[in-house]
């Protein structure tokens, strides 16, 4: 995967930032480009230690409200997890998640699902949707029992 040039990834946040109304920081951008980087589902405190070296100055609290502000953006997909853990995935194309229910780890699913029934019945219930996404949890291949019940 070719790495996007810093001036494509902060014109994109820019353009989108002054259409809201939002200032243009140099966190934000900062945030946006390790984010959008990632290969990987990053939580804030992963995005703090790995920018906080180069930035001391960052705290915490921009992180997360960085974070907040680009899922709102649709640069990023906020995706909670089982066990409470918020996680940010640079990617934001139809896709869905597995979740080892032992570690953790969670991995992108490649898989056609139809959500137009469960979709329908929260138009019924009163619901605009606007994202869905399936989760499925069990043991990764790591954490497994050799006999690869899932039991345990």
């Amino acid at each position: 995967m070719a790495t996007v040039p810093d001036k494509l990834l902060d014109d994109q946040l820019a353009a989108a930032l002054r259409a809201r109304g939002h200032r243009v920081t140099t966190p934000r951008l900062l945030v946006h480009r390790h984010v959008r980087r990632s290969t990987g589902h990053l939580t804030a405190e992963q995005v703090h230690g790995e920018l906080a070296p180069g930035m001391p100055s960052l705290s915490p609290a921009t992180i997360y409200a960085t974070l907040e502000l680009l899922d709102e953006l649709g640069f990023v997909r906020r995706v909670s997890t089982p066990r409470g853990t918020t996680v940010y995935d640079p990617r934001t194309d139809a896709h869905h998640h597995v979740i080892c229910r032992r570690c953790g780890r969670m991995q992108d699913l490649e898989a056609p699902v139809d959500a137009a029934p469960a979709e329908a019945a929260a138009a019924a219930a009163g619901f605009t949707v606007d994202h869905g996404e399936l989760q499925l949890s069990g043991l990764c291949g790591a954490c497994a029992p050799p006999n690869g019940n899932g039991s345990g």
